[in-house]
């Protein structure tokens, strides 16, 4: 799509097409649009019922690094009632926001000491989307903290339809040095199990194929 198709869509009446325009500015990282998006995000938040739309455009806004987004950002990380697509998209674009360089960890850590998952969800999930590689000692405190983060309270009876969060983790292993992440990877294929909706254990084969891959040294696909 060109740049005047983009518009066009962002100003559609149906969320579809407005949601796509946004995914378009994010994926071809379209900063020139970032006013134009960003205004549309200001109306789309008066509609509870287009919360996938607002998500796209709060990634779309992250990832353009779109600054003005960040007051808002913070905002809705610290207010209890937002919802857990919309606090984990917002947790991703903080960590965007605020890093001061690609490979600056310091916000991802600052939002592992919440007790919410969505938003360790979200800081974590920037990792290898954005093939991050922090200094080892930001490396080894992300490792330690999410070493068991499959058993997060949140997560317990809830497995099924719910993240394992070291996936993200032992992606951006991929790039990392291995005498950081061998011990992690290993773990993490150890004990990469979910349980069904009946409660019946099972292989998280996903999260093993991503170790896999990273002990490897290759990145396994990821999405925001």
């Amino acid at each position: 799509m060109t740049n005047d198709e983009i518009k066009e869509k962002l100003n559609s009446k149906k969320s579809s097409d407005r949601r796509r325009a946004a995914k378009e500015i994010g994926r071809n990282n379209i900063i020139e649009l970032g006013d134009d998006l960003f205004k549309k995000y200001l109306e789309e938040i008066n509609d509870e019922r287009t919360w996938e739309t607002q998500c796209e455009m709060i990634k779309s806004l992250g990832i353009i690094n779109y600054k003005k987004l960040t007051e808002i950002i913070e905002e809705l990380i610290k207010n209890p009632s937002t919802g857990g697509s919309i606090i984990c998209a917002a947790a991703s674009a903080y960590v965007q926001l605020k890093r001061k360089s690609n490979d600056d960890g310091k916000p991802i850590l600052e939002l592992l000491e919440t007790d919410i998952l969505n938003i360790i969800n979200g800081a974590l999930k920037v990792l290898a989307y954005d093939k991050m590689k922090p200094d080892k000692e930001t490396i080894e405190k992300i490792i330690k903290i999410s070493w068991d983060l499959n058993k997060h309270k949140q997560r317990i009876g809830v497995e099924y339809g719910t993240n394992d969060s070291r996936e993200y983790v032992a992606n951006a292993c991929a790039g990392w040095d291995k005498e950081l992440t061998l011990d992690f990877l290993n773990h993490c294929i150890e004990t990469a199990y979910n349980k069904s909706h009946l409660g019946k254990e099972y292989k998280n084969e996903q999260l093993i194929k991503i170790c896999k891959n990273s002990l490897k040294g290759k990145y396994s696909k990821a999405d925001l």
